[in-house]
């Protein structure tokens, strides 16, 4: 199974602000990542999947990155309007890197910050 970027659809663009013109900072940050993804020459090695919520409220927006056998990250408190590029950035360091952990000072500068855990892959 091709490894997921699972972008939280309910996530505000901000703590302060939930919607904007009728839709989350999640929905925004979605449509963003599909237009750049349907373009990305590495598209069928990435899933762009959404869920409910990730319970990391206090820092919307919020993406995480999944796959088989690799430790998942937690990102948060991401601009819906500004990170769609530097995830997809962050996404082939993930799908380059065979056992998933990826340093944190590899990843595009403007990510770096907004790492919040890396959770161990099931056994």
């Amino acid at each position: 199974m091709p490894d997921q970027l699972i972008v939280c659809k309910s996530c505000g663009f901000s703590v302060e602000e939930e919607s904007r013109n009728g839709e989350t900072g999640g929905e925004h940050l979605l449509k963003q990542l599909q237009a750049l993804h349907e373009q990305w020459p590495r598209n069928n090695e990435l899933i762009i999947e959404t869920t409910g919520c990730l319970c990391i409220c206090d820092q919307p927006c919020a993406i995480a990155f999944v796959g088989t056998h690799k430790p998942s990250y937690l990102f948060g408190d991401l601009s819906p309007v500004d990170h769609a590029t530097d995830l997809l950035t962050a996404a082939e360091l993930y799908l380059d890197c065979k056992d998933g952990m990826v340093p944190a000072f590899k990843l595009p500068e403007s990510l770096q910050p907004h790492r919040i855990a890396r959770i161990p892959p099931a056994p």
